[in-house]
């Protein structure tokens, strides 16, 4: 078994490439350290993440990710066991407006919802799972190479 949490959370201001460069070279460096593999997207401003391993190493990871003052109202959408991992060969996967866009189906609305404090109820950790999943699901058919 291994433990999985996804969030969201609002990031207190645009992040150009740079920055999510800067992000995600140090989220693969721990992860990779701490046997953590998943996802983070990005868009509009919110992140919505995905990570898996295990509880201990999880928890220490989302402490600090908590405390991160890049992003504020982080809000778990579920956390959990699962059989197995979703992302296995990702130490961060990653995927920008372009990817989520494609994916999205009508999903706009909630994002919305979402980036001005609204729930995360039920149909929002539906939705963004499976954006999550489908997107892994592209990039894997396409043999795109995880990072």
């Amino acid at each position: 078994m291994v433990h999985q949490i996804a969030y969201v959370s609002a990031s207190h201001g645009p992040l150009d490439e740079d920055a999510l460069s800067a992000i995600l070279d140090v989220s693969r460096r721990n992860n990779e350290r701490d046997g953590i593999t998943g996802v983070l997207l990005y868009h509009d401003r919110i992140f919505f993440q995905t990570l898996e391993g295990s509880e201990a190493e999880l928890d220490a990871c989302f402490g600090r990710i908590r405390q991160d003052p890049r992003h504020s109202a982080v809000s778990v959408m579920w956390q959990g066991e699962a059989e197995r991992r979703e992302f296995p060969d990702w130490t961060m996967g990653y995927a920008g407006p372009a990817e989520i866009g494609r994916f999205a189906r009508g999903s706009e609305a909630v994002l919305d919802r979402i980036r001005r404090g609204g729930g995360a109820g039920k149909a929002t950790k539906s939705i963004a799972l499976s954006i999550a999943r489908e997107i892994f699901s592209e990039f894997s058919s396409r043999s795109v190479r995880p990072m």
